[in-house]
């Protein structure tokens, strides 16, 4: 059943692609909103605050979802450490892992100046925090994609087709 409704799904060597995405859009998320409470109505850190929350809790669980597709990436890759995204899948993970344990003390940040009710003293240190945490995040996702679009990391080989002369003359598409 789950190949008939979602045949992408089916089709993925491990969960880890469905997660990344998460972490990315709550913490730029949480960023964006804690820009708009400092600049123009303070009501808006609530939902920085728990947009920050809730991609701490899916950091953590792509973070593990990640060392799990390394693994495997690394158990199916016929070049073994030899392959050119080896070192690369340790760079990604690092920017992955410096990300989640800055949006953890971020987090904990938030959490203080909140309980205290100190928002209004702290609000440029959370802005900039936020700030800093949505870059890191970002540096990380793009280690990620080239993984996936420069060394082909994570991608079944057999599928990929290169194209003949005869198969691509009357596709439509006009090229």
């Amino acid at each position: 059943m789950i190949e008939q409704l979602f045949p992408g799904m089916a089709s993925l060597q491990n969960m880890h692609p469905l997660y990344v995405h998460f972490p990315i859009a709550f913490f730029i998320g949480a960023a964006l909103m804690e820009t708009v409470a400092v600049f123009y109505q303070e009501r808006f850190h609530f939902i920085a605050t728990w947009l920050l929350y809730m991609g701490v809790f899916a950091a953590v669980i792509t973070l593990g979802s990640g060392f799990g597709a390394a693994g495997q990436v690394a158990a199916h890759d016929p070049l073994g450490h030899d392959s050119p995204a080896h070192d690369f899948i340790h760079v990604h993970r690092n920017w992955m892992l410096l990300s989640t344990l800055f949006s953890m003390l971020l987090a904990v940040y938030f959490l203080w100046a909140n309980r205290r009710k100190k928002w209004a003293n702290h609000r440029w240190g959370l802005l900039l925090g936020s700030f800093i945490l949505a870059f890191l995040i970002s540096l990380g996702a793009d280690r990620g994609g080239r993984l996936v679009f420069e060394f082909g990391t994570g991608v079944n080989p057999e599928i990929i087709v290169q194209p003949t002369e005869g198969n691509h003359e009357d596709d439509g598409h006009g090229h």
